[in-house]
């Protein structure tokens, strides 16, 4: 028995079921279910590489505990292509990160984006723990975690800080002190290179000075490099305490 054109996955499933398929025709079979389950999480198919890392990443301590935030969410398939995104910029792989967002942005539009960007930046995983601490220490739900989640999403443009060495110490002290000043729950800062030296000193004074404390913050550094260039890139994440 061949299979008919463009099946479906619940026809696939179906001829699977009846026994009638064998060799060829049943291998065929399998490979599209494979590929129409991965079209419907991701909202494409991935290559057989990314396929093989997303799976990798599924049983990782990072995703596991994300998944425990905030359960079955519908942004769980993009918090694993984030985790991914965070080891391709590591590696260099600028070609492949934009074709997986392109994808993305075409399924999910600037959300589903936005996680990515999570990633390449470095902060994702900083996310994570953030929530799986909060989750602990508020006794949240999943649902209570997938919104504060989302609100991270849907703000971040307005709760993140990409310093440039072009814009001075100055520029980037008065926003931080500007940010904590009308109380952001949670803001991040990233910077690298020249940029990264400017913002270690303007958060080292800071925070001698007890500027940050005393507007009832505090900061974690998080810091990698980039495996091609050998380039630091730092992100600082703050956190009003409650």
């Amino acid at each position: 028995m061949t299979l008919p054109p463009d099946p479906s996955l619940r026809e696939l499933l179906e001829l699977i079921a009846t026994g009638k398929l064998v060799g060829d025709a049943l291998k065929e079979a399998k490979k599209k279910i494979k590929e129409l389950w991965e079209r419907k999480e991701y909202g494409f198919t991935p290559d057989p590489e990314l396929a093989n890392e997303l799976q990798r990443i599924s049983k990782s301590d990072a995703y596991k505990r994300m998944k425990d935030c905030i359960g079955n969410h519908n942004f769980l398939s993009l918090i694993k292509l984030g985790l991914r995104i965070a080891e391709l910029s590591d590696e260099g792989r600028v070609e492949t990160i934009a074709k997986i967002k392109n994808s993305v942005y075409e399924k999910y539009g600037i959300r589903g984006v936005r996680i990515l960007n999570m990633g390449g930046t470095g902060v994702l995983l900083e996310i994570i723990k953030y929530l799986s601490q909060l989750k602990m220490e508020k006794n949240y739900t999943q649902r209570d975690m997938a919104e504060k989640f989302e609100e991270i999403i849907d703000k971040w443009t307005e709760i993140t800080i990409f310093h440039k060495a072009e814009h001075g110490q100055t520029v980037l002290r008065n926003t931080i002190i500007r940010y904590m000043e009308i109380s952001r729950e949670l803001f991040f800062v990233f910077a690298s290179g020249v940029a990264g030296d400017q913002a270690k000193k303007v958060i080292a004074d800071l925070s001698n000075n007890n500027e940050i404390r005393k507007r009832g913050y505090i900061f974690n550094l998080y810091e990698r490099k980039e495996d091609m260039t050998g380039r630091l890139l730092y992100t600082w994440i703050f956190q009003k305490l409650s």
